[in-house]
């Protein structure tokens, strides 16, 4: 069984992500998708007022679980009107929510996390799609991160970036091998190097690495990584960018908030962050 996990706050961008999940599970047999939200009052609140002079009481905690407990089944009714063989179960926890998920991977086998970034809008504004970054950083398993305009297609092209750079370090093969295993794509490693030149040892390390996936291999000279990437997957049409944020990887740098805000806002499409 493959498992989902899916964090909601019950925003556009959270929905959003939860019925790209949903579209994803057709793809899937035997794949199970867990709606997560958080609810955590910190002792302050329970103590101290806010500034309207109004303290979180436990009848006030009662009532608001109440609350997201059925948003969670309304989503979770919404999802399976996409879906109507979708496994879908429902989770409400009282911690923060990165120790909520980290919890959830540890106390089960989990194969993918999928979150939504956040849009231009401030409706649109996520504390997940926020916080997409540090989840991403924190979590042991992959991220898929769902851009607002991205809309679910069948996954038939990845595109791999990279820059050839200690491939050895940054490469995660066994992850890659997990992914490709699942879903029979079509690997696109793409070299942005921005004007450098290209290390041939590291390129001949890459390419026996990946031999047993036959990618194809692509360059580009682009003075913006970003753009350079997302233009492209546009132009190759592909369904996924895939990225890889390892120690000495050209994306470290991209995990930096506002770099990767930038990334996945503009993307069209979903961008996995793959670690082993």
């Amino acid at each position: 069984m493959s498992n989902y996990l899916v964090p909601v706050d019950f925003s556009k961008t959270a929905d959003h992500a939860a019925k790209y999940a949903a579209r994803l599970s057709f793809a899937m047999a035997n794949a199970k998708i867990i709606l997560l939200n958080a609810y955590y009052v910190s002792t302050y609140e329970s103590i101290l007022p806010t500034p309207d002079l109004i303290v979180t009481t436990d009848e006030n905690i009662a009532d608001e679980t109440t609350r997201r407990l059925e948003a969670l089944e309304k989503l979770k009714l919404e999802m399976l009107e996409i879906n109507t063989d979708a496994e879908i179960e429902v989770s409400l926890t009282r911690e923060t929510i990165l120790r909520s998920i980290i919890n959830r991977v540890n106390k089960e086998e989990i194969d993918l996390i999928i979150i939504g970034s956040n849009g231009k809008k401030a409706k649109d504004e996520s504390d997940i799609g926020s916080n997409a970054i540090k989840i991403s950083k924190s979590s042991p398993v992959p991220v898929l991160v769902v851009p607002p305009k991205a809309d679910y297609h069948s996954i038939r092209k990845a595109v791999l970036a990279c820059d050839f750079k200690k491939v050895k370090e940054v490469m995660p093969v066994q992850s890659l091998k997990n992914i490709l295993s699942k879903h029979a794509l079509k690997l696109l490693v793409l070299n942005i190097n921005s004007g450098q030149a290209i290390d041939l040892q590291e390129e001949h390390i890459l390419h026996e690495m990946l031999k047993d996936f036959s990618p194809d291999y692509h360059y580009a000279d682009h003075p913006d990584t970003i753009k350079g990437i997302i233009k492209f997957a546009k132009s190759e049409e592909a369904q996924l960018i895939i990225a890889l944020p390892k120690k000495y990887s050209f994306f470290e740098s991209l995990l930096h908030e506002s770099v990767s805000q930038k990334l996945t806002i503009k993307s069209h499409v979903p961008v996995l962050l793959l670690k082993d």
